[in-house]
C-alpha cells in the first residue's frame, strides 16, 4: 500500500482508461479540473510508495521468514502479498496513463524510504495493515476533490479493491478481518500527518498536518490513559485548552476528552484515529462539516484489538502459544505480533514533504481465553527514534 499519503487512489481502472481512447471514441468531451488532477497526482505518488514497499518486502523475505513469523504455510501471506503488489503496479501505471491523458504529468522524482519497515516479517506485516487502512481513508477523502463522475467512479472501484487488501492484512495480522461496519474519510493534509514522512525529495504541493505520536509501553485498549509526542506540543496553547479526539468509523461526531485526561474509549474494536486539537468541540466524522482549522497535531492511528478471528489463528497458528499450568492446567494464551510499528524513515529529505512521521501501530495480545488482555511492544531502532524525534523538532523550528 502505497504511503506517501497512503492515498490508495490506485488504479483508476476501466473508467480511467476510457479517458486514454483516442477523441473520436469520446463522443462528450471531458473538462478536467485542477483539484482533480492533483488529487490523481497524488493517489499516482501513494501507489508509487505501495508498490516500492512490497516489491521489496517480496524481494527481501522467502518462505522461511513467513514460517518463523508463525504462519501455517509461508503461501498463504506470499500468494497475497505476490496480489496486492500486481494490484498497485497496476494502478500506478494506470494512472500515469490517465494524467497523462488529461494533459498532467505524474511525480516521478520522490524517493520511498521504507527500509525501516522492512526489519523482519512481523514489523512488515503490521506496517502493511497500517499503510492499506490508511489507504482507505485516502480514497475515501480523494473522492471530494474529482468533479468528474466517470474518474470519481473509476477512483471508488480502486477504493474498493484497497479495502479487500485492508481485510486480508487484518487478517494476515492476526486480528479481526472486519472490525467495522465503516470506514473514515481523511482529507490529504491529514493523510501526509499519518505518512509523509516516507517519502522525500518531491514536492507534493500540499502542507502536512503536524504529526502525532502515542506514547505507550503497555496495552492500549479501552480504558487506556494516552500521552503524545508532537512538534506542535510545545506549551504554545495551555494544555487545559486542547482536547484529544478520537475518531473512529460508524461515529457521527469524535469523541472528545480533555488532553490531560486522554483514555481509549469503550466498545470499538479495529483502527481509531487520534487527533489533537484546540477545542472541546467534537470533529465531524465527514469532510465537509469537520472543524479541521481546529487540529493542532494529528491524526495518528491505534489499533484496539481486543479479539482474533478464527481465520486469522487458522493463517497464522505461529502467533498463539498454549502453556498449561501445573496446577489448575488453564490454557493461557500470548499474543506474540509486534504492537507498535513506527512509519518513520531514517533521513527525510527538504520538499513539502519535511515533516517527519511518526505514526504508531497499536495491538493487544489476548493473555488467557477469558479475554484478558496484555501487549507486547515492539519499537524500530530506539536509538533510531530519538533521532528521528529530534530532527522533527529541528524540522518544525526551522519553517
Amino acid at each position: 500500500m502505497a504511503l506517501i499519503s497512503l492515498y490508495s487512489l490506485c488504479g483508476a481502472g476501466f473508467a480511467l482508461l476510457q479517458l486514454l481512447a483516442p477523441a473520436t471514441a469520446r463522443p462528450i468531451a471531458r473538462s478536467t479540473s485542477s483539484p482533480t488532477l492533483v488529487a490523481l497526482q497524488f493517489a499516482n505518488v501513494l501507489e508509487q510508495l505501495e508498490s516500492t514497499f512490497y516489491a521489496q518486502a517480496l524481494q527481501k523475505f522467502n518462505q522461511s521468514d513467513f514460517t518463523a513469523a508463525g504462519f501455517a504455510s509461508a503461501q498463504v501471506p506470499l500468494q497475497q502479498f505476490q496480489a496486492i503488489f500486481k494490484d498497485e503496479s497496476t494502478h500506478t501505471t494506470t494512472l500515469q496513463s490517465a494524467i497523462n491523458a488529461l494533459g498532467g504529468q505524474t511525480i516521478s522524482n520522490c524517493t520511498f524510504n521504507v527500509a525501516s519497515l522492512l526489519t523482519d516479517v512481523p514489523t512488515m506485516v503490521a506496517a502493511a495493515r497500517l499503510v492499506e487502512n490508511v489507504g482507505v481513508s485516502a480514497y475515501l477523502g480523494a473522492l471530494t476533490l474529482i468533479n468528474d463522475t466517470v474518474i470519481s467512479t473509476a477512483a471508488a472501484t480502486i477504493m474498493t479493491v484497497e479495502a479487500r487488501h485492508q481485510t486480508i492484512l487484518n487478517v494476515l495480522a492476526g486480528a479481526t478481518a472486519i472490525p467495522q461496519a465503516f470506514d473514515v474519510a481523511l482529507n490529504p493534509s491529514e493523510i501526509l500527518a499519518l505518512t509523509g514522512g516516507l517519502i522525500s525529495g518531491c514536492n507534493l504541493g500540499i502542507p502536512a498536518n503536524v504529526p502525532l505520536k502515542v506514547n505507550s509501553s503497555g496495552p492500549i485498549q479501552a480504558g487506556t490513559k494516552l500521552n503524545f509526542t508532537s512538534a506542535a506540543l510545545n506549551g504554545t496553547i495551555p494544555v487545559e485548552k486542547l482536547s484529544c479526539q478520537f475518531l473512529a468509523g460508524g461515529l457521527p461526531v469524535a469523541i472528545s476528552q480533555p488532553l490531560s485526561n486522554c483514555s481509549v474509549p469503550a466498545n470499538v474494536t479495529g483502527s481509531m484515529l487520534v487527533f489533537v486539537t484546540n477545542s472541546s468541540q467534537p470533529l465531524a466524522n465527514n469532510i465537509r462539516d469537520a472543524a479541521t482549522g481546529t487540529i493542532v497535531a494529528g491524526p495518528t492511528m491505534i489499533f484496539i484489538d481486543n479479539q482474533q478471528d478464527a481465520l486469522a489463528i487458522a493463517a497464522r497458528p505461529g502467533l498463539n502459544s498454549t502453556v498449561a499450568t501445573s496446577s489448575t492446567s488453564k490454557a493461557t494464551t500470548s499474543f506474540a505480533a509486534p504492537t507498535t510499528v513506527t512509519l518513520t524513515p531514517s533521513k527525510v529529505a527538504s520538499s513539502t514533504v519535511t515533516s517527519i512521521v511518526t505514526s504508531t501501530f497499536h495491538t493487544m495480545a489476548p493473555t488467557t481465553v477469558t479475554n484478558s488482555w496484555t501487549a507486547v511492544t515492539r519499537t524500530i531502532s530506539p536509538s533510531e527514534a530519538s533521532n528521528i524525534l529530534a530532527s522533527a523538532v529541528t524540522s518544525t523550528s526551522s519553517r
